[in-house]
């Protein structure tokens, strides 16, 4: 991460997941809340930690945001063991000798705990016989790995460096405290929100410290210079950058509901088994109160007869 494009990269990996998030989560929460107004039993928020691409029907059977996740991790540890290789001359051995970067080791071991995060996410996914939540508590570590190594990412440094990565610190344990909360509290929308707008403030402020520390220019004006006068200015935008954050998430969640309550103003969109589909196919036995396990279970097999063609209809209509 030692350039420009070593911070671009992964900031436009944290921005992109979250406004992922963010727009999944305002469509879930919205039919959720849909269902909530119009039936007596209706299911609860619970939180995931990945979500279903909507965009096309065959998507739902595969982590598809997983797999993304891996790939992204991947590339990001290739660009940091590529440019981590030095052939420099030492002066005790008097010649040249191949080295590898120190803080490259520590990039590659950040990527690397969000791709294993990725893995148990899929594993999850399958339902292999793994503990309840371990996708989460995956998740958790990625981030406890990356405050982890970020604390010890600041020694030697001037000034300026260090105080945009102790900000950057302090976005990663709010992530992670967001993450701890969302994992004891799964009914709790809140945390959800609160790790997404960590994850976008991590990806917002890994530009700026990249355009900061590394600015593209060879002008003396871009040059940061350790003064009191910087590090105030640098606080006030961290926190000008978090207020960014929650606006945009705020923003792309009410854009979300305005487009769906206009699209779906003449008929109810409902979640059966965590998938969005219509009423229509939403079997009798869950939109009434019927305890009568027979009924339920006839009803649930008739549903399933024509469940397939029905929910590739409506995700071919949900994206057109």
């Amino acid at each position: 991460m030692g350039s420009l494009l070593g911070h671009i990269v992964p900031g436009t990996f944290f921005a992109l997941f979250a406004l992922w998030w963010g727009f999944s989560i305002a469509i879930k929460y919205y039919h959720l809340h849909q269902r909530k107004k119009n039936w007596k039993k209706s299911k609860i928020y619970y939180a995931k930690t990945t979500f279903p691409c909507l965009c096309f029907y065959s998507a739902e059977k595969i982590p598809l945001e997983s797999y993304v996740k891996i790939v992204c991790a991947t590339i990001g540890m290739l660009g940091e063991l590529i440019t981590g290789f030095t052939h420099l001359y030492d002066e005790k051995l008097k010649r040249k000798v191949w080295g590898f970067g120190e803080n490259n080791t520590q990039h590659i071991t950040m990527f690397l705990g969000f791709a294993l995060a990725s893995v148990f996410e899929i594993v999850a996914h399958y339902k292999y016989s793994m503990p309840d939540g371990i996708e989460f508590l995956a998740n958790i570590l990625a981030f406890g790995i990356e405050a982890f190594l970020f604390h010890f990412h600041l020694h030697g440094r001037n000034e300026v460096d260090v105080h945009v990565h102790v900000l950057l610190l302090y976005a990663i344990i709010f992530c992670l405290i967001a993450a701890i909360w969302e994992y004891n509290r799964p009914n709790q929308i809140l945390a959800t929100y609160a790790r997404i707008i960590g994850t976008l403030l991590q990806g917002f402020w890994f530009y700026v410290v990249g355009f900061i520390l590394y600015f593209p220019s060879s002008d003396p004006y871009w040059i940061w210079p350790p003064s009191h006068g910087n590090i105030l200015l640098l606080t006030v935008t961290f926190v000008w950058a978090a207020i960014i954050a929650c606006f945009v998430i705020f923003l792309e969640s009410t854009i979300v509901w305005y487009i769906l309550k206009r699209r779906y103003s003449h008929h109810t969109v409902e979640v059966y088994n965590e998938h969005f589909i219509p009423s229509s196919m939403i079997p009798s036995s869950d939109n009434e109160d019927n305890d009568d396990d027979d009924d339920g279970n006839e009803g649930r097999f008739e549903f399933e007869q024509q469940q397939q063609q029905q929910k590739k209809q409506f995700y071919n209509e949900a994206c057109a």
